[in-house]
């Protein structure tokens, strides 16, 4: 039996008398297995099917491309929202009211012209209703456009205020990678840092988060999110309860050139299934009741939308928003599903379940994918009306945005630039300073600024801490003479070298002495393979440093 007569079949013949007479078909029998033969078979006349599609209104049309693009089935539920309903009606009043005169919807519009049908088939082996067009339909309907829906955002005029983060995320890490070098540092059992430690890096880097106020990573997104990614690169490791950098990929990272450091943040985040943005949203509270959601996938449909807008325009967040919602509303729900997954508004504590609360939880998502993450990580640049506005109101893609989304070739590195050592042994960084050189230089120095440029300042503290490394004064100057070209003040190099002097002249340690009452005893004590090892230091004759 062919498709369209299997679905006929089930239709009272108020049904298919009214399909008929929307399609200008005579029934020539009251039976209705005879009749629902006849008019299958009416119904896949060539000419009529061509005819019938002429007739669309412009809405119907693009249900029925809608459907074609999704293999010919939708689930009724997505269908019904993107395109109305189709009401249920007995036989007497279908007679009656003759809905298919004037059709409510295009949904309802190919239903009555036989366009379209209903069935329940398995999704995740869940009975899920469909809608579709019979198989035996198919080849004689026009092929949809090609290509994808449209996407159209509107440029709108440059704004007052622009904040453009631009490699700021690749500076940021570098800096935190460098305090881990330099301070102990103990993560909570979470592996999130503390509130003291991030009041102490907090104002080292160049974007500002709330860092007086944060009891907790998730009080300051950006940190947390430089942190997971700098975790995910392999590029700091946790050593006996210390977060530290781990050596061999954190030198390759920071020796890498300023795109591909940028670049290696921007995949990480692209393809991280463990950093969920939409529970990290501060505006809803997500319910772990079982649903699960793949943030990957939804930031895959955000940046495809993101890739069909012009580069370098500004273009309005509100009008983007509406533009997925319009072109692809289900970008995280590829089961179209809105009941099930467990999400409360954090102020009312409302749930918002439903497609009647898309704004609030895929509307809410979006905004926070372009002002969080993608200003981040450099992809787009901020506008705002004024100083005091904390939710931008337009974006533009930045040329490092346009390369990660493969839509232009990576823009040009920045020409490296060399520091510079002040007499008063402070030393100033410019922005296109290798990250490895800004790294080893936070290691012998103290950081004093970020902002308007990196200062840090030489001290004997922070000298002492280079040489208890093993590194020694001669390494630290000719450091200081490359990546300054050469100019070292005289009284810095005479500064360093006195301290230098210095180090070691005195030294207080906590140790375990063995003391002996004979010479000999200790002298047996060094020969024994049983001993010998343990033995650290001879002091004296009689007394010995041995491990505790």
């Amino acid at each position: 039996m062919k498709a369209l007569k299997r679905c006929l079949i089930d239709y009272d013949m108020a049904l298919l008398r009214a399909i008929a007479e929307r399609r200008g078909v005579e029934l020539t029998s009251n039976r209705q297995r005879e009749a629902a033969a006849q008019l299958a078979s009416a119904l896949l006349d060539p000419a009529s099917v061509a005819e019938a599609v002429d007739w669309l209104t412009p809405a119907e049309r693009e249900a029925l491309d809608a459907l074609l693009t999704s293999g010919g089935r939708m689930q009724a539920p997505l269908f019904a929202r993107r395109f109305g309903e189709i009401r249920a009606f007995g036989p007497g009043r279908l007679e009656r009211e003759e809905p298919w005169r004037q059709p409510i919807s295009p949904a309802e519009g190919l239903w009555y012209r036989g366009l379209i049908a209903r069935a329940f088939d398995l999704l995740e082996d869940q009975p899920t209703e469909f809608v579709f067009v019979p198989t035996d339909l198919l080849p004689l309907l026009p092929a949809p456009p090609a290509g994808p829906p449209p996407f159209t955002v509107e440029p709108t005029p440059p704004p007052p205020i622009v904040r453009d983060d631009d490699r700021a995320a690749a500076q940021d890490l570098c800096t935190f990678l460098a305090y881990l070098r330099n301070q102990k540092v103990v993560p909570l059992r979470d592996r999130s840092l503390g509130k003291q430690d991030i009041a102490r890096l907090g104002p080292r880097l160049l974007v500002a988060e709330d860092w007086a106020g944060a009891k907790h990573e998730r009080d300051v997104p950006r940190l947390a999110l430089l942190h997971h990614l700098a975790r995910r690169l392999g590029l700091i490791r946790l050593t006996k309860r210390r977060l530290q950098p781990n050596p061999p990929p954190a030198k390759r990272w920071l020796r890498s050139s300023p795109g591909q450091q940028l670049a290696s943040l921007q995949e990480a985040w692209r393809d991280d299934e463990r950093w969920n943005e939409l529970w990290r949203l501060p505006t809803l509270r997500c319910e772990d009741t079982g649903w699960r959601n793949d943030p990957r996938l939804a930031r895959e449909r955000v940046l495809g939308h993101l890739a069909r807008c012009p580069v370098g325009e500004w273009l309005s967040l509100e009008a983007f928003i509406a533009a997925i919602k319009h072109a692809d509303p289900d970008f995280q729900r590829p089961d179209g599903d809105y009941r099930s997954w467990y999400i409360r508004d954090a102020a009312s504590g409302e749930y918002l379940m439903g497609f009647e609360h898309w704004d609030q939880v895929e509307g809410a998502l979006i905004a926070h994918l372009i002002s969080g993450p993608l200003r981040w990580l450099g992809v787009v640049a901020l506008g705002y009306g004024d100083e005091g506005e904390t939710q931008p109101h337009c974006f533009r893609i930045t040329p490092q945005g346009a390369a990660f989304l493969g839509l232009t070739p990576p823009p040009p590195d920045p020409e490296p630039e060399s520091v510079v050592i002040a007499s008063d042994l402070r030393v100033h960084v410019p922005p296109a300073t290798p990250l490895y050189d800004h790294f080893q230089l936070a290691r012998i120095s103290e950081w004093e600024a970020s902002v308007p440029e990196f200062v840090y300042r030489l001290t004997p503290a922070a000298l002492a801490r280079a040489l208890g490394e093993n590194v020694s004064v001669k390494q630290v100057l000719a450091f200081l003479e490359r990546i300054s070209g050469g100019r070292v003040p005289s009284n810095v190099s005479v500064s360093l070298r006195g301290w230098a002097e210095k180090f070691g002249a005195v030294r207080l340690r906590r140790a375990v002495v063995l003391q002996v009452r004979k010479e000999i005893t200790l002298q047996e004590l060094r020969t024994l393979p049983q001993t010998a090892p343990y033995l650290i230091e001879i002091i004296s004759p009689r007394a010995a440093l041995v491990k505790e």
